[in-house]
């Protein structure tokens, strides 16, 4: 048995039997009353569904907490990230899930059905829980009959179970009560959810991820906190040392959170090529020493490796990007046999890294000019997506350059140019693209910069 570094928790092998269970025996005392544990194969975790196993010992456990009020819960979300994100496909079955952490009689699942021929899904159900509690509740994705919870974290959470983060919360303010989660930005807390893609890739793909450590950089610049490590102590307060300690990255994606050498976060991370990401110009990566490290990943069919990734990064290899469970989730593209993941340090929780501006990817102050930090060529996020019938299309160039812009269809067709060597200034740009008489589905943006060549998949909707 292990204990983890808050002192409060262990990890510990079990002992498989002759009939296939598994079996691990716990040594306790009597100021024990409750053991909460999840089961990880060290790829993946099962976890009850995101609210932990509990095992209640000494006179029958706590208190059942008593709730009596039935509450009528309107739903409306919106699922246009989920589906852009390849997350969520017509046909699916969407639920929202309430009552976890005991803040309901019992855990309620309410259906959600299309309105029209919208991205927007809603649905009503009665929930049995208390006038002036919180109500813990998660969106799931049904597929092909499997459960697949959506990828969310709560900034503001004050409470003390970790894994309560995890969850969205709502207060019960009266018999009937609405919620919607329909509102754009990565931190709010009625953001649209996010599903992992969990099919087997289409086709082997080769993942180069990218990790922008800029927004570390600029915050501890700024005077802000110290990235704590929590499971370890990695802390990093000084904004030289994020380069000088370099990056690793993490999780599934890498195979494992686990490894042979060591606990799963720590600096010996560093030492392990599938960990340990790179700013020397190899693995993919674009430039040397432009504070974006790479490293890459040969995903395969053979392997059943899946779209839906998920990740966290450490500078040092600490675990002190984000909170307990707060990680990176992403689907790649498995059109091509290559892959491109940009992240950005942080991205993960926008409010603690408040100093940089992630739709940007830039800082909100002069800080990257007061302190030479380099800018980036970025081909952003079309905004809407799906779209009908027109787009803004951003992007930011470090440099003056002559930009080339055009539209493709799946077949590698080009349907629209919208630059052809146009020198611009550096700094953040925005054009609008009209689809005119195109058809619906999807199309690629292809943006060229000098040596910088990037494609976003845009969906029109019509």
């Amino acid at each position: 048995t292990k204990g983890w570094s808050d002192g409060k928790a262990c990890q510990s092998p079990m002992t498989q039997l002759p009939d296939g269970k598994w079996e691990i025996v716990i040594p306790t005392n009597d100021t024990i009353r409750t053991v909460h544990f999840v089961f990880t194969n060290a790829k993946a975790w099962d976890n009850n569904n995101s609210a932990n196993w509990d095992i209640y010992m000494g006179g029958g456990g706590p208190p059942p907490v008593v709730h009596s009020n039935i509450i009528t819960v309107s739903v409306l979300v919106d699922l246009s990230h989920a589906i852009q994100n390849r997350g969520f496909t017509y046909g699916d079955t969407v639920e929202a899930r309430f009552g976890y952490y005991s803040t309901a009689k019992e855990v309620v699942t309410i259906p959600l059905l299309r309105q029209g021929i919208s991205t927007f899904y809603a649905g009503t159900g009665d929930v049995t829980s208390t006038y002036g509690d919180t109500l813990d509740y998660v969106y799931y994705s049904v597929k092909n009959g499997k459960d697949n919870v959506e990828g969310f974290y709560n900034f503001d959470y004050k409470g003390a179970i970790q894994g309560e983060a995890q969850f969205r919360q709502v207060r019960v303010t009266k018999k009937s009560i609405s919620v919607a989660d329909t509102v754009r930005g990565s931190s709010n807390l009625h953001r649209p959810p996010f599903f992992r893609n969990m099919a087997v890739i289409a086709q082997d793909v080769l993942v180069t991820l990218e990790c922008d450590v800029r927004p570390a950089i600029v915050h501890l610049l700024e005077g802000g906190e110290p990235l704590l490590d929590i499971q370890g102590t990695l802390n990093v307060g000084d904004p030289d040392s994020v380069l000088m300690l370099g990056v690793a990255v993490n999780g599934p994606i890498t195979g494992s959170w686990s490894n042979t050498v060591g606990p799963d976060w720590g600096a010996h991370l560093m030492t392990l090529p599938e960990k340990r990401m790179v700013d020397d110009g190899t693995q993919g990566d674009r430039a040397a020493g432009d504070s974006v490290f790479t490293i890459q990943f040969q995903l395969t069919r053979a392997d059943e490796d899946v779209v839906g990734q998920e990740f966290k990064f450490g500078i040092g290899g600490g675990d002190n990007e984000g909170g307990f469970g707060n990680n990176h989730w992403e689907n790649v593209d498995d059109f091509l046999p290559n892959a491109t993941i940009q992240a950005q340090f942080g991205s993960i929780d926008p409010k603690f890294y408040s100093e940089w501006d992630y739709s940007r990817g830039a800082a909100k102050s002069s800080v990257s000019s007061r302190n030479g930090i380099p800018d980036l060529f970025v081909l952003h996020p079309n905004h809407p997506n799906p779209f009908n019938p027109s787009t803004a299309i951003r992007y930011t160039l470090a440099h003056p350059e002559k930009v080339f812009l055009s539209v493709y269809n799946l077949a590698g067709e080009k349907v629209d140019v919208l630059l052809y060597g146009e020198l611009q200034k550096s700094g953040t740009h925005e054009i609008s693209w009209q689809a005119g008489n195109l058809g619906s589905g999807v199309y690629l943006i292809r943006m060229q910069a000098g040596d910088f060549v990037r494609t976003r998949k845009i969906m029109l909707m019509k």
